[in-house]
């Protein structure tokens, strides 16, 4: 490997799944890798992914680049060699420690805090290549792309992105000034599903807005890492009413509003300590809530009690209603009026991405971090001059 010329890259993992995404991008001096995370359960690859230099051996790395907190992405990052540099925005690894504190008692190792962090835009120099983060829109807040340079050669890593979130039109400017890319490696989850059923993210806000003036109690169950959408339903509570999370979003969401805009922050959120539960009970409140013992003797008591004013709304990836712990959450409805789903998906749309694909024509395109098969993939709409490379995992690509 000493006499590579070149900069390679390596998809060890990702060409044919969606989770456990790991890129390796080096030179003849310098080897970095972005992300390290675990297979999704159920899908493609599931064995344990082993790297010279990496995970076992002597030391062969200089850093690995984490695009944002999601266990698809980061996972796998405790196995790595303890001497190895590891790099995350700087919210996102905050939001990360609190995770791995939260479930410290599960067996999680806390292992965010030893993170290097990064600021969008504020360059990285590793030996040879130049690292610049470059700030995102997706469901992780604060999450991260990577434009890599060196030897002559530009490389733009997404990660997991979207044109219908927040950050949108800065995303969107930001790919219009990007220059000359020669390989753009693109998260590919959804180019397979039907993109005119998707909604954007302020369409949920709206949603929400309107069922939180519909009912006295609405119960919003999501994800606790998707503190976005928790802050916009804060801010479509009604004068009088409460805004409650328990302590451990609280948390999350105190570190959230800190890095973001005053119109996205969140809005009279309180936590459920102290009766709190008791005094909204009068007023009426909003409640992010999980599927979780804690939160299904809440949902169930309130249902029980008032259930024509009583709502639960799933803001979730569908697929996940099949969790048996979700499905008791939902079980809970006494009718399907009192269940609404309103989601929007924290990854680029098939026409987006194809979008994206014209404004940057990348001189070569890898799609990753998709479950599409070449067939799919190459019904993508590309310009002319962008030749699409068919990556395998463990591939090298010289370029």
């Amino acid at each position: 490997m000493e006499n590579f010329k070149k900069i390679k890259v390596i998809l060890h993992r990702g060409s044919n799944q969606i989770g456990g995404v790991c890129t390796e991008i080096a030179t003849a001096n310098t080897r970095i890798f972005v992300d390290f995370g675990s297979p999704l359960e159920g899908e493609g690859d599931q064995s344990r992914l082993d790297i010279d230099g990496l995970t076992f051996g002597a030391v062969g790395c200089d850093g690995v680049f984490l695009t944002h907190y999601h266990g698809d992405h980061v996972g796998e990052i405790p196995r790595i060699m303890s001497s190895i540099p590891v790099y995350m925005e700087s919210t996102a690894r905050k939001i990360l420690e609190v995770q791995q504190e939260h479930k410290k008692s599960l067996g999680q190792i806390v292992w965010a805090t030893g993170v290097k962090e990064l600021i969008g835009g504020e360059p990285v120099i590793v030996k040879d290549l130049n690292v610049t983060p470059i700030k995102s829109d997706h469901s992780a807040c604060n999450s991260l792309m990577y434009l890599v340079e060196g030897c002559g050669k530009r490389i733009l890593i997404t990660g997991d992105y979207r044109l219908h979130g927040y950050y949108a039109e800065e995303l969107v400017k930001t790919f219009k000034n990007l220059g000359k890319l020669d390989l753009m490696i693109t998260e590919g989850t959804t180019i397979t599903r039907d993109s005119c059923y998707s909604h954007d993210e302020k369409w949920v806000e709206q949603e929400f807005a309107k069922i939180n003036k519909k009912y006295k109690y609405v119960f919003l169950l999501t994800s606790s890492s998707n503190i976005g959408r928790i802050a916009a339903f804060s801010r479509t509570i009604p004068e009088g009413k409460y805004m409650l999370v328990d302590q451990y979003q609280e948390k999350l969401i105190k570190i959230y509003d800190a890095d973001q805009v005053e119109r996205l922050q969140s809005c009279k959120v309180l936590h459920t300590g102290n009766n709190l539960i008791k005094k909204a009970e009068k007023l009426g409140f909003g409640m992010a809530v999980r599927a979780n013992d804690h939160f299904q003797r809440i949902v169930k008591n309130f249902f029980e009690k008032y259930p024509e004013k009583t709502c639960l709304v799933y803001s979730m990836w569908s697929g996940y209603k099949d969790c048996p712990s979700i499905k008791k959450m939902l079980a809970l409805c006494p009718d399907e009026e009192n269940v609404k789903i309103r989601h929007a998906s924290g990854h680029v749309t098939k026409e987006d991405l194809e979008q994206v694909i014209e404004t940057i024509k990348p001189a070569k395109l890898i799609i990753h971090h998709t479950a599409a098969d070449k067939r799919n993939i190459g019904k993508l709409i590309l310009p002319g001059d962008t030749e699409l490379v068919c990556a395998e995992d463990g591939r090298l690509i010289a370029l």
